[in-house]
């Protein structure tokens, strides 16, 4: 449910609304879960500060961030009244974070009752961000998805290690590593630059 806000799908508003205004407001500490892979998820929540990310192992038993949730947007697993279903991934707290939590058993009554259509406007969008988080993966820069991450959370670097945002971007910790630097000192002769052209 990541990446929603970053796509600009769906107009969650009432849905935040209505989270905020009946969710429980819970703490989470660094890498406490929201849900956890394969376990039964009965919960959506509105993120209110920090960020989670959501997560599963690949088929080397290396972990994969999958997508990112930041301050005002949703996590949850799915939203579905079949509470039979299990979590597809991961979702934890990259550092202590706080979220307004609802069941969502109560959620799907609320949509049902007050926003008709909007469940499958919801899954649908679901599906459309993750369809197009794979697009970036195989069309855009990793340079481009890591300036896309900065502009989202410009501390992203002190929240996440450089396995964690390698791993989101799609490259190797390493690769990662010299990336930002180069960006780092791209910024820093530009900012150089200014200040020449300014002197004159």
């Amino acid at each position: 449910m990541a990446d929603l806000k970053l796509y600009d799908i769906i107009d969650l508003e009432p849905l935040r609304r209505y989270i905020l205004t009946n969710g429980e407001r819970r703490s989470y500490r660094r890498r406490q879960h929201f849900c956890t892979l394969s376990r039964p998820a009965q919960e959506i929540g509105l993120v209110i500060s920090g960020g989670f990310a959501f997560s599963r192992p690949d088929y080397k038993g290396d972990r994969q961030i999958l997508s990112l949730a930041f301050t005002d947007e949703i996590i949850g697993a799915y939203i579905t009244p079949d509470f039979s279903r299990r979590s597809g991934f991961d979702i934890t707290a990259m550092c202590d974070s706080e979220a307004a939590v609802v069941s969502l058993d109560a959620m799907t009554d609320y949509i049902d009752r007050e926003l008709p259509g909007f469940r499958l406007q919801f899954t649908t969008a679901i599906a459309t961000s993750f369809m197009l988080r794979g697009i970036a993966y195989r069309c855009e820069s990793p340079e481009s998805r890591y300036l896309e991450l900065l502009r989202r959370l410009p501390h992203i670097n002190g929240q996440m290690s450089n396995t964690a945002i390698a791993s989101y971007l799609g490259i190797a910790r390493e690769t990662f590593v010299r990336m930002r630097s180069r960006l780092n000192a791209q910024i820093r002769d530009s900012d150089q630059n200014d200040d020449t052209d300014q002197s004159f």
